[in-house]
């Protein structure tokens, strides 16, 4: 995965910023924070599945069709899965306007772990 320059994302009236980095084959890196120059704040960094297709082209060419989905998570990074991130990330205790050492959580369904 490329990197790119932190995007902007508007969630339920604050301004964010947020990068997505691989981390290895099969998971990514969701990281958010304020968008606030020169302050600082803490960040949110969600890690989620999402298997490469370049890595698992094999499979995506032998699997059949209709198994794809249960084999591999393909579904990428959208701003509007960032804002459910987000709003997740909230819920469950991150107060972005603190300082502090990252808040990492690991997606589980449709909810948040905090990792150790």
């Amino acid at each position: 995965m490329a990197q790119r320059a932190p995007r902007r994302i508007h969630v339920d009236g604050r301004d964010y910023r947020w990068t997505v980095r691989s981390r290895d084959g099969e998971h990514v890196v969701v990281r958010v924070w304020l968008d606030r120059p020169g302050r600082g704040g803490r960040v949110l960094a969600v890690t989620r599945r999402f298997d490469d297709p370049w890595l698992h082209y094999g499979v995506l060419l032998t699997a059949p069709p209709e198994r794809i989905a249960e084999i591999l998570q393909l579904e990428p990074v959208t701003p509007a899965l960032t804002a459910d991130l987000v709003r997740a990330g909230l819920a469950a205790g991150w107060r972005p306007e603190e300082t502090g050492a990252e808040l990492r959580f690991t997606t589980a369904g449709d909810s948040l772990v905090r990792e150790a």
